[in-house]
């Protein structure tokens, strides 16, 4: 599924021109749309000598494309489907998350769908509790994993007088004690058995401040609560899980944009608007990108030298050549980052980012 798919690996694969042929399908419906856009893609294709061969690869791509799905129909999902015959390179992968319909050549795989995919469908731990019972699992590629079940026996409260009373809650402190604890030591062995970046506590307001409370500080630091009532069904539960992570993931994305701007606003490492960020990425100085969701700017390679620049230029700027095509260029950042380690989040819209040109990035020296 695309959260294990190796983006690196992806970004380590170019050629000269555009010999890439990149096709992401929302839904099995999206097949039947195919041939109307690969005709459109091909008489662009049509013109001087670099094109025709161009056109050669792309022929020869769409031919591979059409076999795969013929012999490998798509059922249910998306998929996404980079073919290069130029290295006998072909790839499919199953989307279980929504994805625009694109059809896109370029001189390697077309990653930015599956890096943003990524970010947003990170792997989330959730645990849904109440006194007498806990589920936890893993959420995972917008689907959840199998699911640990803890039971507790925490009596309601009572009125009762006296000593007897006062019996009562400390036995009943230490079962919410211990039940806290179970659910504690749950976590932390899927936090040494997975990787995930947060965690989602929904259900009662006791028990859950019993979980977090036990917690060790780098699980607590990744923990964020709601309360819900459980009662009122699964559907329910699963708007306040979406909820809380929606929340956490916005408040995630104005951190780390709020920490770049102070580097920037102070001269240190801090870099904001695509040309910056664009040097900043050649060097390897990129530690954490962002980028607003929507931003596209234009960007050319040339086909000679393979130069990237930002912009239209009627010509390379590094060698003269005037054979450019036009490229995805922070599908282009992206790529870079990933062979150097560094990530990206890509964000809704923030004003003050939005200002500073729509993509900025956090440096390591």
């Amino acid at each position: 599924m695309f959260a294990d798919v190796d983006l690196r690996e992806l970004a380590e694969i170019t050629v000269p021109g555009r010999a890439f042929l990149n096709v992401y399908l929302s839904s099995p419906r999206s097949v039947a749309g195919l041939e109307v856009k690969f005709e459109k893609l091909r008489r662009v294709l049509k013109g001087g000598t670099a094109e025709k061969d161009e056109r050669e690869y792309f022929d020869e791509n769409v031919g591979v494309v059409r076999k795969f799905l013929k012999k490998s129909p798509l059922e249910s999902g998306g998929l996404a489907i980079f073919a290069c015959w130029a290295l006998d390179f072909f790839k499919a992968i199953p989307l279980t998350a929504p994805v625009e319909d694109l059809v896109w050549i370029d001189s390697s795989p077309y990653i930015r769908p599956l890096a943003e995919l990524q970010d947003e469908y990170e792997n989330v731990a959730v645990v849904v509790a109440d006194n007498k019972r806990a589920r936890i699992f893993l959420v995972s590629s917008a689907g959840a994993g199998d699911a640990e079940i803890v039971r507790g026996n925490v009596k309601n409260h009572v009125k009762k007088g006296g000593w007897s009373q006062k019996r009562y809650e400390r036995r009943r402190n230490k079962e919410l004690l211990l039940y806290a604890r179970e659910i504690r030591d749950e976590l932390v062995k899927l936090d040494r058995e997975a990787e995930f970046r947060r965690i989602v506590l929904v259900g009662g307001k006791e028990i859950l401040r019993g979980i977090h409370a036990e917690l060790p500080p780098a699980l607590a630091a990744k923990c964020t609560q709601k309360a819900s009532d459980l009662k009122k069904g699964e559907a329910h539960v699963n708007a306040d899980i979406l909820a809380v992570f929606t929340e956490q993931e916005r408040e995630s994305e104005r951190d780390l944009w709020e920490r770049i701007r102070v580097e920037v606003m102070q001269g240190g490492l801090g870099a904001a608007g695509i040309e910056d960020v664009l040097a900043a990425a050649r060097v390897g100085r990129v530690e954490k990108m962002i980028v607003s969701r929507a931003f596209k700017p234009e960007g050319r390679r040339c086909r000679d030298c393979e130069n990237l620049d930002v912009g239209a230029p009627p010509e390379c700027p590094a060698c003269g050549s005037a054979s450019l095509f036009e490229v995805d260029l922070v599908n282009e950042i992206v790529e870079i980052l990933k062979k150097t380690g560094a990530d990206t989040d890509f964000a809704d819209p923030i004003d003050t980012l939005t200002e500073a040109g729509k993509i900025a990035a956090l440096l390591r020296y």
